[in-house]
């Protein structure tokens, strides 16, 4: 049983049972993709009112680099359009190519326009809302490749990203 089955048991039975998801997880991820398509402020700011014309399109990889526990890199998936989460998934560094807006992937790739990265010792304030992501690249413990002025221009909707991901309850390495 996935953690969307359990919670949607737990929702029938109106008990209130915290569950741990281990960070760097499909498990996790399925948890963080639930949260952000049931956040509102997310919606109203990724959606076309808050940030117009049709609301924010670009997918994301967020790379945890080697650092502190984690040995090797973890690369997570993020599909995002007009407010909503639209996959969230682990993938390979093979799986996807970087490519800028509007731009097309080779067949069998996921075409990424922005590619987060971060050492592991560094992701883990900010997933607990500790840092803000986007100060995080001001201070050199964070880079983004991708168009850096679209995202500055959404910096809400990146906040409630970061505000999503504090509210799961997170296992730490």
């Amino acid at each position: 049983m996935n953690v969307i089955e359990k919670c949607n048991l737990l929702k029938k039975s109106k008990k209130r049972v915290i569950l741990m998801v281990k960070v760097g997880t499909q498990e996790w991820l399925d948890a963080y993709r639930e949260a952000l398509n049931n956040n509102k402020l997310y919606k109203e700011a990724a959606g076309p009112k808050g940030f117009p014309p049709n609301g924010w399109e670009g997918d994301f990889v967020f790379v945890i680099e080697p650092s502190g526990p984690l040995e090797n890199a973890i690369y997570e998936y993020i599909g995002l359009y007009h407010g909503e989460c639209t996959d969230a998934k682990l993938v390979n560094e093979e799986d996807f190519v970087f490519v800028k807006s509007g731009e097309k992937a080779p067949e069998g790739k996921l075409a990424v326009e922005f590619i987060y990265s971060a050492k592991y010792d560094n992701w883990v304030p900010i997933l607990k809302n500790e840092l803000d992501g986007t100060k995080a690249l001001l201070m050199r413990k964070a880079t983004l490749k991708g168009d850096m002025a679209k995202v500055m221009r959404a910096t809400k909707a990146a906040q409630e990203l970061t505000k999503t991901a504090a509210s799961l309850d997170t296992e730490f390495l």
